[in-house]
């Protein structure tokens, strides 16, 4: 059971009442305000673009390449298995064959290479026999793999957009902003964007021309790994994309047309939503379960059947991907939730990243597993697996949740890892087997002290937070309203879609959806004269707490939603508050908690309610206990739940006709737990953790000393 509200901060105070006021709102939130600047933020064609030849080492690189080409060298692109990689070696590789170059391309399998230029996959580098090897997406950290192919005589050009370490890889050319001497103004281009730069350069040179039809191909596969990639949507990257979505309109990649025509639904617009979710997983399908050439397939054929087969293949493998990924995710939740898991490592026990193990787990899913989790339980997540290459290690995939810089925390605890990577919110790590406790007891060491340096508490962190830009009248939620927000698009990192506020909605209806994992809600405002369509996608426990009648404050976001060739909006709901009781033990109920929790007396708390008896809402009945302990049973079971105690009274009250305030539901948690009937764990004053410890034994409340003091109101000690 997840029920756990956001914090809501507004960027602009004022309310919008109709679609005319609304885009200068958005912009002025960006900081768009100029004339010159809010026309090139927002036209389809114009945008920031900049000289491939700012780059450190472009001109050197252009030379390089068209010498080679000149005597008829052989070229090896060698690039990556995410999309970003192979849409990146795809480019180069289309550029080099409309020029009938001698052009071969190896892109490297994830669990028997691993990421970059490796040691591993030099043998078959070598027997390639190039005269000039091409990095894209990879390579400024391969110091001594891009030296060994210098001592052999071979060329190097790196390009790249990743991080650099602290020495440059030897090769003849190194493109990538990231390095320290970097003259390049734009440091957030992705792989295939800088693969399209140096497309855009040796068109510019002018020897070997680019087409129009190579150069549009380039432009459309930049577009799709920059989204792929959630690299900033702003500056370059804002006109790639606005770039390739025209140019997709009317694909000229005979693999981007192949895959519309098989994804896109009638009337659905092309947008960035489609391809992050529709698209990319099945470019990142190959590459996590098998090796990514129907991949590379897809976007180098030029026979629309042969690209419509690999299409196909790539289908069938995100089929299989979301299979694995769901069986994992299933058996990191049954391990982090089974009884039998140790105390010391339960989820209410521990404040650090969940860390969950498995013999036999596919390496290709392990960071995406690690994300469901974190967003799940609300913790930073680390998954584990046997490392298929490296004998008694595991290898672990991990992600962080809200501000938790998990990258900085596996560096101080680098001396426990064989190696590691990654950043604050993604990293990747091989443990040796035989010390992976050691590892585990560091890892939470570690975590605790970062959270006591920010003064936070592991989950109580700005992920609780949603950024809207403003509230919106009821009557304007309209078409014209999701038009004028569509001019921002592309939305994405630097460019977040917009999210709104809107007060005072009464529920005329609400449906489950997806055997209960999404909930639909039909709206209206008090007068009853907006009709208004919301869904809740992974809010399906909320089913339990409103009912139509009910008042709510929603924050979502603005969508269409086609079917049968009808397109109508559509709000995706991001939170939901309810209207809760009256009085101080609802509207202070934070407050009430925090002055228990530091040792006041109830008697004294209710001193602080002046001119309201709240003595019978503190200490709980039997028939309230009761009620806490069915509603928890019943929802919550042995899986962990997270909620909010305001949103769990609502849910106990509804349910079961027994009025409970979340002072008196926390007062029953902690007896329950007192009684070793769950496991519980305060997350913050008002949220909490817990699942059932089924014990089979009957358990008398009034034998626990946590209960004696409750209803003898001796405070807390």
């Amino acid at each position: 059971m997840l029920l756990t509200g956001k914090n809501w901060r507004l960027s602009a105070s004022q309310k919008v009442e109709d679609a005319d006021e609304l885009l200068g709102v958005l912009l002025k939130n960006r900081g768009i305000t100029e004339g010159q600047s809010v026309e090139q933020f927002l036209s389809e064609d114009d945008g920031i673009w900049h000289d491939p030849f700012l780059y450190n080492d472009m001109r050197k690189a252009v030379d390089i390449i068209v010498e080679t080409m000149e005597r008829h060298g052989k070229i090896l692109v060698y690039g990556d298995y995410d999309c970003d990689g192979v849409t990146a070696t795809s480019i180069l590789v289309r550029y080099f064959r409309s020029h009938s170059v001698n052009v071969q391309y190896i892109v490297p399998h994830r669990s028997e290479h691993g990421y970059g230029l490796t040691e591993k996959i030099m043998d078959k580098v070598i027997e390639k026999k190039p005269d000039l090897v091409i990095t894209v997406d990879c390579g400024v950290t391969n110091v001594d793999t891009v030296q060994e192919l210098k001592h052999r005589g071979i060329k190097v050009i790196v390009t790249d957009h990743h991080n650099v370490k602290d020495e440059l890889p030897p090769a003849d050319c190194v493109i990538c902003a990231k390095r320290p001497d970097n003259t390049y103004p734009f440091i957030d281009l992705c792989g295939a964007g800088v693969a399209l730069k140096v497309v855009e350069a040796l068109g510019k040179d002018g020897r070997y021309k680019v087409t129009g039809n190579i150069w549009r191909q380039a432009v459309e596969l930049a577009g799709l790994a920059t989204i792929a990639d959630l690299v900033s949507v702003t500056n370059e990257n804002r006109t790639i994309i606005k770039r390739a979505f025209k140019s997709m309109k009317n694909p000229s990649n005979v693999g981007v047309g192949v895959m519309n025509e098989m994804l896109l639904a009638p009337g659905k617009s092309l947008d960035e939503t489609f391809i992050s979710f529709n698209f990319v997983p099945r470019i990142n399908a190959a590459g996590r379960l098998y090796d990514s050439a129907d991949a590379l397939k897809l976007f180098l054929e030029n026979n629309p059947t042969e690209a419509k087969n690999a299409a196909q293949d790539l289908t069938r493998q995100n089929d299989e991907r979301k299979e694995i990924e769901a069986k994992v995710f299933e058996e990191a939740r049954a391990q982090l939730e089974s009884p039998t898991r140790p105390d010391r490592w339960s989820l209410t026990n521990t404040c650090g990243p969940i860390v969950v193990y498995g013999k036999d787990w596919h390496q290709g899913v392990l960071g995406i597993v690690a994300g469901k989790l974190s967003q799940f339980y609300g913790r930073s997540a680390l998954v584990f697996t046997d490392d298929a290459t490296e004998p008694g290690c595991a290898k672990g995939s991990g992600r962080a949740f809200g501000d938790f810089d998990l990258y900085e925390c596996l560096e101080r605890i680098s001396d426990k890892l064989v190696n590691f990577g990654g950043h604050k919110k993604a990293a990747g790590l091989l443990v040796r087997k035989t010390e992976m406790g050691t590892f585990m007891e560091a890892l939470e060491t570690e975590s605790a002290k970062i959270y006591e340096e920010k003064g936070q508490s592991g989950e109580d962190n700005e992920e609780d937070a949603i950024q809207a830009e403003c509230e919106i009248d009821p009557k304007g939620l309209d078409f014209d309203s999701y038009n004028e927000v569509s001019k921002l698009r592309p939305f994405g990192i630097g460019n977040p879609k917009p999210v709104f506020v809107t007060r005072g909605l009464v529920i005329s209806g609400i449906a489950q959806m997806s055997q209960g994992a999404h909930i639909r809600l039909d709206l209206t405002d008090a007068e009853g004269k907006a009709n208004i369509s919301a869904v809740g996608f992974g809010m399906g426990d909320y089913f339990n707490i409103l009912k139509a009648g009910d008042k709510v404050d929603i924050a979502y976001t603005l969508n269409e939603y086609c079917y049968r060739g009808e397109t109508s909006l559509s709000l995706h709901l991001e939170d939901i508050r309810p209207y809760m009781g009256d009085g101080f033990m609802w509207k202070k109920a934070e407050i009430a908690e925090k002055l228990y929790t530091s040792g006041l007396a109830m008697d004294q708390i209710a001193k602080m309610a002046p001119g309201e008896d709240i003595r019978g809402q503190m200490r709980p009945t039997s028939e309230q206990y009761g009620a806490c302990y069915k509603a928890i049973e019943r929802f919550g079971g042995t899986a962990m739940s997270t909620v909010d105690l305001d949103l769990l009274a609502r849910l106990v009250t509804n349910n079961y006709d027994v009025a409970v305030t979340p002072f008196q539901l926390k007062r029953c948690l902690e007896v329950f737990a007192d009684c070793k009937l769950i496991r519980l764990r305060t997350i913050k004053p008002m949220r909490v953790c817990f699942n059932i410890l089924r014990t089979g034994d009957k358990v008398k409340l009034s034998d626990s000393e946590v209960y004696r003091r409750i209803q003898g109101d001796q405070g807390q000690e």
